[in-house]
């Protein structure tokens, strides 16, 4: 009896890891998600950039 509660008390245990590993990769999706959308809006939060206006578009090099 002792061999077959070894074996029981061993399946329970790894199922409980996979379990808990399993919650772990779906929080960090979570956490990877929120993550992006954050860095997504703090970006398009950023003001244009102003338009040169033609600065910079041509060199006078004539002496």
């Amino acid at each position: 009896m002792s061999m077959e509660m070894d074996i029981a008390n061993i399946a329970t245990a790894q199922k409980a890891a996979e379990t808990g590993m399993a919650v772990g990769v779906a929080l960090l999706k979570q956490a990877q998600d929120a993550a992006g959308a954050e860095a997504l809006a703090l970006l398009q939060s950023l003001p244009q950039a102003p338009s040169a206006g033609g600065l910079g578009d041509t060199v006078d090099i004539s002496v």
